[in-house]
């Protein structure tokens, strides 16, 4: 196949389907949250399912051709695999959020953007970077193409064969030729439950909130700046659990007036420069910033584990400026900046009196 009809194909697929799925995305998205939460895995488990799915994919993949870019350890040019031409992304395990690519799916979903490496396994290329997201994306399914009316399915715990489940021990296998599709991509959580994030009325442990669900969060405004930082009401999009205890690493972080902040290592943390950082990269001396722009040195970072569920919240809104909330009293990024907007991990979001649609641009 060459490479011209396989863009055909794929331009009139993501075309259409974005047409059509506008409309219903507003209703998706709270079955989505509910689907995750019900499906939920840790790193280590995200990024095997991934690998499970690229594995079961390519085998049966429609089309194939040479990107043209080159690998970046020499293993000549990066080689891709169409798993569908379906509509819906009929029993396609990576879906058709990347435009049914399957090599680009699997490292989009765990991998910051950097120098793409390439491999040949079991005859078939892959590809891998070195810089991991925190929090990877992996497919939940469901034996049709629309969550509102999908039964849950599920990999075999094993992930031994390729077959889906109606039950989660592996038991209820669909029937030969039955149909699966990819509903939706998941990710995990980062506070521990006893972590207060700002809402209108005041802090609330993540947990008491999520339980409550409680529909308004407080967020920075979309105009804020490091001088001039404000507070605003926003929708909360959604909350997000796991569903197992698993073991976290956790960083603490006290600071100078007594203040502590408890978040996963990789958690979006603001510093005194106005970057997104991950919170395991924060050392002492360094600042963390208060709501009204003052910074509060770090006088100590301990690392610690938890065992137990870590939980998130996320604001509606997807600008980069207002997806900054309160928790324990200092300002941090939600899980846009682990995932959607990962790129802009250690670059500065909050400027000096920089206008707001300048501030994408500006480099760390």
């Amino acid at each position: 196949m060459t490479i011209q009809s396989v863009i055909c194909h794929l331009s009139a697929l993501t075309f259409a389907a974005a047409t059509l799925g506008a409309a219903s995305v507003a209703q998706a998205e709270p079955l989505i949250q509910g689907r995750c939460a019900n499906d939920v895995l840790s790193p280590d488990q995200a990024r095997l399912r991934l690998e499970w799915a690229r594995a079961c994919g390519v085998p049966h993949h429609v089309g194939a051709f040479d990107t043209g870019l080159a690998s970046a350890n020499n293993a000549g040019y990066l080689w891709e695999y169409i798993e569908t031409f379906d509509f819906w992304g009929k029993n396609a395990y990576s879906g058709i959020s990347s435009g049914n690519q399957i090599n680009d799916t699997f490292v989009r979903n765990q991998y910051y953007n950097g120098p793409t490496y390439q491999f040949t396994v079991n005859g078939y290329k892959k590809w891998a970077r070195t810089n991991l997201l925190p929090q990877p994306m992996y497919p939940t399914f469901g034996n049709t193409a629309d969550i509102n009316t999908a039964t849950p399915l599920y990999p075999h715990p094993t992930l031994a064969d390729c077959r889906l489940y109606f039950d989660k021990k592996g038991q209820l296998p669909i029937p030969v030729g039955g149909s699966f599709y990819v509903n939706a991509y998941c990710a995990s959580g980062c506070y521990t439950p006893d972590q207060k994030v700002l809402f209108p009325d005041g802090e609330k442990p993540i947990l008491d909130a999520m339980n409550e669900v409680v529909p308004k969060m407080m967020t920075l405004s979309t105009g804020s700046t490091l001088e001039s930082p404000e507070l605003v009401r926003n929708e909360v999009y959604s909350y997000t659990s796991e569903l197992h205890d698993g073991t976290h690493v956790i960083f603490v972080l006290k600071t100078a007036s007594g203040g502590e902040l408890r978040v996963t290592d990789k958690h979006p943390v603001i510093d005194g420069r106005g970057k997104v950082v991950e919170a395991r990269s924060l050392k002492v001396g360094n600042n963390l910033i208060r709501p009204d722009g003052s910074f509060d040195p770090i006088v100590s970072v301990e690392k610690t584990l938890h065992r137990g569920k870590v939980y998130n919240i996320r604001p509606a809104t997807e600008d980069r400026v207002s997806n900054v909330l309160v928790a324990q009293g200092y300002l941090v990024g939600s899980s846009r900046y682990q995932n959607e907007d990962a790129d802009y991990m250690n670059r500065v979001i909050l400027g000096r009196a920089i206008p707001k649609d300048v501030l994408p641009g500006v480099e760390p």
